[in-house]
């Protein structure tokens, strides 16, 4: 009964929302347009949702599960590997073509050794370096948005470490354990939140950035509602009518008042987001099925957008709001192309999936 309930989610579509409101946030910011009247009402209240924060927290909850239902750690790390590396491999040569278009690769003197450094870097698990030479191309960095790759990475890895460690498969008491590192976390979090900027430009402060420190406490939130999902079941699922305009309200304040959001919410907040998220992926049942049909474009509406922000950037659309536009709707069939044409195909390769709709049953 637990393992149907569970499985009956709009988590996909969760993320998809995820997904464009970073999309949404980078074409705005970084291109440099404006927004009036109600879309930039519209473009505020996303800020209420912010994208990697949720990417954070429904990881925890799904691939904690993924692993507590499939400990097999081969299998375990195949799952995972096809889930992120097609797609990035895909990403990473538009990304690369596109450049190579734009004739800013011919113009910047670097060598066929130090572009393939990059490439390897950014295809592998180190998606944070970027050289100098790059630093005249669109916003100056390859694709901005693969640093979260490196997080989820480590993320994986310390999955079966964590339960190996602190007894979660069995002891009964996961949930002291789990409090007790969710407030480690989160004061390291608040710690790298609050460091002067003297600092950030310092090495150990970018890799500190993009190691699993600052964030484990969204991912670990996530493993939390997992192990107590009947609990969070009967108190949230099927309210969310009832908790969105309670979180509305309190988002009135949040906006007012310059509450932190963003990638760093103040971390009350970031509770209250949780329940939404929750709530939402609980009530509905059948919606993301019926609204996406089985397309799971949000990964690639993610990493995808970059590379042609960037490119619109270097070929001179910056503060142009068609040309913001057109980067919004062209990722978007970018994306569901990826997800035909390889992602969809890689997912199909995983053993034992949680998601069905990666590995449906096969009839005769």
């Amino acid at each position: 009964m637990e393992k149907e309930l569970f499985r009956q989610n709009n988590f996909d579509l969760l993320r998809l929302i995820a997904a464009m409101q970073v999309v949404l946030n980078h074409v705005v910011e970084i291109m440099d347009v404006h927004p009036s009247g109600i879309w930039r009402d519209i473009f505020r209240a996303f800020h209420l949702l912010p994208g990697v924060p949720v990417f954070f927290f429904i990881s925890g909850f799904l691939i904690s599960k993924s692993y507590e239902n499939n400990p097999r750690l081969a299998e375990y790390f195949q799952n995972r590997i096809l889930r992120l590396y097609p797609g990035l491999f895909a990403c990473v040569t538009l990304s690369f073509a596109l450049i190579y278009a734009s004739g800013y690769m011919a113009s910047t003197g670097a060598s066929v050794t130090e572009w393939l450094m990059l490439y390897v870097a950014k295809v592998s698990f180190l998606q944070f370096y970027n050289p100098d030479f790059m630093r005249a191309y669109g916003d100056g960095v390859l694709n901005g948005s693969l640093w979260t790759i490196t997080v989820e990475l480590q993320f994986y890895l310390l999955i079966p470490v964590m339960y190996a460690l602190l007894g979660f498969r069995a002891s009964q008491m996961t949930n002291v354990r789990l409090l007790i590192l969710i407030v480690i976390f989160v004061l390291i979090n608040r710690l790298y939140v609050y460091l002067p900027e003297q600092y950030h430009n310092a090495l150990w402060y970018k890799l500190y950035r993009v190691s699993f420190l600052p964030w484990f406490y969204m991912f670990l939130v996530g493993v939390f509602v997992q192990r107590n999902f009947m609990i969070f079941y009967r108190l949230f699922a099927g309210r969310f009518l009832w908790i969105l305009p309670v979180y509305c309200v309190a988002g009135y304040f949040v906006l007012k008042y310059n509450v932190p959001m963003g990638n760093h919410p103040n971390p009350a907040v970031y509770c209250f987001l949780v329940v939404l998220i929750f709530s939402f992926a609980y009530s509905y049942q059948g919606l993301s099925r019926k609204l996406l049909r089985g397309n799971d474009i949000s990964y690639g509406v993610y990493i995808y957008h970059m590379p042609i922000v960037n490119y619109l950037l270097y070929l001179g659309y910056a503060g142009d709001m068609r040309a913001a536009v057109f980067a919004i709707a062209s990722t978007v069939v970018v994306a569901l192309a990826s997800w035909m044409l390889v992602e969809k195909k890689s997912l199909a390769l995983k053993r034992h999936p949680l998601n069905p709709l990666y590995n449906p049953p096969k009839h005769s």
